[in-house]
């Protein structure tokens, strides 16, 4: 985790170069709403990381302690200090990730919290930011097998941040078509972009993570070959991050009440998506989707200057505030971090309506910084 915090500021320095780019050649591959959405998310995502990875790193090493199967490998295979077992690592990592992205999709649990990352109706860098606050909750479970085999939990987090930084730069629509062979081995923005598109022959498609060869080998290739539509088949509607986050949970709880087959609504979590018990009406059929029928959702009101500036500034002071916060974690109580979480995740909710050009915002925004001011109060006296 400390490689990702430390090249993340290369990331905003790629997302800004991408930025001017579109902005000079006038391709609209950037929602100014949107991108401030995909930063939040990946905010709050940060924010939780710290707390679920200190109890994944726990079960790894306890499952690691209990079942030291690494002694009846030689150590050239699993030794941190072996360039070889780096090697073997990295592709088991991949392997790994992709049968957990796979699943991410075709598991009702699982993909609520991966439907973040989709929710997008744009695709750019700043969406490969835009991740769930409970993803490593998730897909941590699908890589502790690493743990019996006897690689160390240190090899496996910098092996996984090495995963996700390469999964970065797919993230674009600047970058064509890559040399064939490159193509047929790694994973590319042109993967990438089928990946998240909602075109029905794209639909669960390319899920590798560095590696493409995987989805060649079990069949869930697509070639790019019509302009993708970006954002999942029943769109979010919405730029608040909050909700971005807990919308699939909140319906499958919903189901899980409203239904009168209290097993099927369990069962429901571990359907596939779009399942709902059978005592509740069924999901309407998504329309045929084509890069002319799709549209997007934007709210009403003006982005003028200075709607920007302010939402800019809210955005950077949250940001900072939460860095602050990841940084500082153990020179704080329980209590104290449960109060300064819930402030940041109301600042964000706040912002999120500012977003939506919602007309009660100015509520939200008064108790904002009323909680702000007693937070300040209470660090300063």
């Amino acid at each position: 985790m400390r490689l990702i915090e430390s090249i993340a500021p290369l990331f905003f320095v790629l997302i800004i170069i991408e930025v001017l780019y579109t902005y000079k050649y006038k391709l609209s591959f950037y929602s100014f709403r949107d991108s401030v959405t995909d930063l939040s998310l990946g905010t709050l995502s940060r924010i939780a990381d710290g707390f679920i990875l200190l109890g994944i790193v726990f079960v790894y090493q306890a499952l690691q302690t209990s079942f030291a199967f690494g002694s009846f490998f030689p150590s050239l295979f699993v030794s941190s200090k072996s360039p070889l077992s780096w090697l073997i690592l990295f592709i088991l990592v991949d392997f790994l990730f992709y049968w957990a992205h796979r699943f991410a999709h075709e598991i009702n649990l699982f993909w609520a919290s991966h439907v973040v990352h989709h929710s997008s109706e744009e695709f750019n860098l700043s969406v490969a930011l835009r991740q769930s606050f409970v993803r490593n909750l998730f897909i941590g479970i699908f890589y502790l097998p690493l743990a019996i085999i006897g690689f160390s939990a240190e090899a496996y987090l910098i092996t996984d941040a090495l995963n996700r930084t390469y999964q970065f730069w797919v993230h674009t629509r600047i970058i064509d078509r890559l040399p064939n062979w490159y193509e047929w081995i790694f994973v590319t923005p042109s993967h990438h972009r089928v990946h998240h598109a909602v075109n029905p022959r794209y639909i669960d498609k390319n899920y590798g993570g560095v590696f493409i060869f995987w989805d060649r080998l079990f069949g869930t290739f697509e070639e790019e070959k019509e302009e993708p539509v970006y954002g999942v088949v029943k769109p979010l509607g919405t730029f608040q991050p909050i909700w971005a986050e807990v919308h699939v949970f909140a319906g499958l709880f919903q189901d899980f009440r409203l239904t009168k087959n209290k097993w099927e609504g369990i069962l429901g979590f571990f359907k596939p998506p779009g399942y709902r018990p059978s005592d509740l009406p069924a999901y309407p059929k998504p329309k045929p989707i084509s890069p002319y029928s799709f549209i997007k959702f934007y709210p009403k009101g003006k982005e003028t200057n200075k709607f920007r500036f302010y939402i800019i500034s809210q955005f950077v002071m949250i940001a900072v505030s939460s860095l602050i916060l990841i940084k500082t974690y153990e020179k704080w109580s329980y209590t104290e971090i449960l109060v300064f979480t819930y402030v940041i995740v109301f600042s964000f909710y706040s912002l999120g309506r500012l977003l939506n050009s919602q007309t009660d915002v100015i509520r939200y925004e008064f108790a904002k910084w009323f909680f702000w001011a007693l937070l300040l109060g209470y660090l300063v006296f």
